[in-house]
């Protein structure tokens, strides 16, 4: 079997463990533990998958190094990860209390070299003279993403702005998760629209996974700085599904780029 779908395999029974975990609830403690140890190996496997995909890359060009870039901010936001858990596990932190924390400036830190190899990677198919598809493709999905946009900086980057009781560092940090992730999503999805325009084989398969992978990330996160921010947010939520999910699927997405390399 190949590894893409020992992968899948695995993020079925991770995900179907996650639904019945957080259903369960059991006791706060170890609710917190697996809480935790879950979105590590998740990010874990997503590094791994991204790491193959460089590996299977010969030489040294732009869309190697773009690979790297992503893989760089993988392993930020798997560092992020590791120290949220360890405050929450081992020091005892409401992490909640101490936003942000140093896992923060890890995860927000990792969307530098991510957004700077999907734009890489972009630019590359842009020279190297392939269609870019067409006009009124970009129409729909540019107006779909300003409303969409426009309702997140309504209903939730606006009230954080105007809350006289959280502070400056703590509404920088809230409102530049929602904001880093939808300038991911925009070279995510061009590229996952870009390589389908060649069919929906091999060659669009890594980017529709690692599209979808962010779109979970931006849920996940949107989500996230609202219920934190009301303190709303804590172990074992529901949410924690969609950063683990988007992991898995980035990390599908990266081994499916190395299947399609070999076959090349």
């Amino acid at each position: 079997m190949k590894a893409s779908g020992k992968i899948w395999i695995f993020t079925g029974i991770l995900i179907v463990f996650n639904i019945l975990f957080f259903w369960v609830k059991p006791e706060e403690k170890i609710l917190t533990i697996v809480s935790d140890a879950l979105p590590v190996i998740c990010a874990i496997v997503s590094i791994l998958g991204i790491a193959w995909a460089v590996k299977s890359l010969h030489g040294f060009d732009q869309t190697k190094l773009a690979w790297i870039m992503l893989l760089t901010g993988i392993v930020l936001f798997m560092s992020a990860e590791a120290i949220y858990g360890y405050l929450e596990v081992i020091l005892n932190v409401d992490v909640n209390e101490v936003f942000p924390t140093m896992a923060d400036y890890f995860w927000m830190a990792g969307y530098i070299p991510i957004f700077t190899g999907l734009v890489m990677l972009v630019y590359g198919y842009k020279k190297s003279g392939f269609s870019f598809g067409a006009i009124k493709s970009y129409i729909v999905g540019i107006s779909c993403f300003v409303l969409i946009t426009a309702l997140i900086i309504y209903k939730l980057l606006i009230p954080i702005v105007q809350d006289p009781e959280t502070e400056i560092l703590a509404k920088f940090v809230y409102l530049y998760y929602p904001i880093a992730d939808l300038f991911i999503i925009i070279p995510a999805m061009i590229l996952a629209y870009l390589t389908n325009l060649f069919g929906k084989g091999m060659i669009s398969r890594p980017w529709r996974y690692i599209a979808v992978g962010f779109l979970c990330m931006t849920t996940f996160d949107i989500i996230y700085s609202y219920l934190s921010w009301n303190d709303m947010y804590g172990p074992g939520n529901p949410i924690d599904i969609f950063a683990n999910l988007s992991y898995l699927l980035i990390g599908l997405g990266g081994l499916f780029q190395k299947e399609l390399i070999e076959s090349v």
